[in-house]
């Protein structure tokens, strides 16, 4: 059987460090909670919609995520030509679109992300109204540092080799999405939802937290480009996401080091013929489109790992770590 990682499903707030940096983000930051009745429609009211520039959705066009700190300064791409003047913009939560932040006026295409941990919108004030970007969704991350030990709010990482052997080992993601019960369903790009990612690791604990490289989802989703699937007519299984350090040492074979633990690597098992069945020819088939995606994406490269001839179920391991890698298991 194939590793697989999933979560169970909860919500409970953030504590201990975390919450006093965050109470010092938000005094400086003052989110616009009271503010949403005031002017911000909720969910439901059919406020207008506008679409993000291409360069929002990766190399494969189906990216559907991006990934921020608390507090952080990135470019969105948003296409703003059809504005008379410079709107002004506001984050809303993706569950009920209500508003965390007071409008601020956009310089360019600079935004900051909000400064609580969870999943936003970015949404345009101008004259004609509220407009939501509702093709990208902006993951807010809890930052590393936030860790307390091997568990972060109750819920059990581990210990990554950074924590023990410094610089000598690769540096641990910046930090984690917090999932919550409905998040799990969220489209993160044309193909995966957030859930697929998570830890199959049993803690009945909630949230639970993910580190994920939206570029991994940029080469999936490539990957089927070049296998031409269409829709969801090819069934594909991604059994493997993120493994938190912990849940890592329990998985046969594993490496020590898995890129698993840093959310740049996915484990894909494709029908790739629709003979109704995974055998090692299709995962032949799924590790030459790898091969073809790195080739005309070298900012994708990573590792490609080919499973299924020595009696295991057939599968592909990739991953973006920025540098190739192949093996057989």
């Amino acid at each position: 059987m194939l590793p697989t990682d999933g979560w169970t499903i909860g919500r409970v707030i953030v504590v201990g460090p975390f919450a006093i940096g965050v109470a010092a983000l938000v005094i400086a930051n003052p989110p616009a909670m009271l503010l949403t009745t005031a002017f911000v429609p909720r969910a439901g009211t059919g406020a207008p919609k506008v679409a993000a520039a291409a360069g929002a959705f990766g190399e494969s066009g189906a990216v559907r995520l991006q990934v921020r700190l608390p507090g952080e300064l990135f470019d969105f791409p948003v296409d703003l030509s059809a504005e008379s003047a410079s709107p002004e913009y506001l984050w809303v939560k993706v569950e009920d679109s209500s508003a965390v932040i007071e409008p601020h006026p956009m310089k360019g295409t600079t935004v900051k992300s909000p400064v609580l941990p969870g999943f936003y919108r970015l949404a345009l004030m101008s004259p004609t109204g509220r407009r939501i970007v509702d093709s990208i969704v902006v993951g807010v991350l809890v930052p590393f540092s936030t860790k307390m030990g091997s568990t972060l709010n109750g819920y059990q990482i581990g210990r990554y080799r950074w924590e023990r052997f410094g610089d000598d080992a690769s540096p641990p993601p910046p930090g984690f999405l917090q999932v919550l019960p409905e998040d799990t369903l969220m489209r993160i790009s044309a193909h995966l939802r957030l859930g697929v990612f998570l830890t199959h690791d049993g803690q009945d604990v909630w949230p639970k937290y993910v580190a994920l490289d939206p570029r991994i989802l940029d080469k999936i989703e490539l990957v089927l480009i070049d296998l031409d699937v269409k829709e969801f007519e090819m069934p594909m299984e991604m059994s493997s996401g993120f493994r938190t350090p912990l849940y890592n040492r329990r998985v046969p074979r594993a490496a020590g080091d898995s890129r698993h633990q840093y959310g740049d690597a996915a484990d894909l098992a494709i029908d790739v013929d629709g003979d109704g069945r995974v055998t090692f020819a299709d995962a032949v088939a799924v590790a030459r489109a790898v091969e073809r995606v790195e080739q005309r994406h070298p900012n994708l490269v990573g590792g490609l790992g080919l499973y299924g001839n020595r009696g295991t179920s057939p599968y592909v391991h990739i991953d973006v770590r920025g540098k190739p890698s192949r093996w057989r298991g």
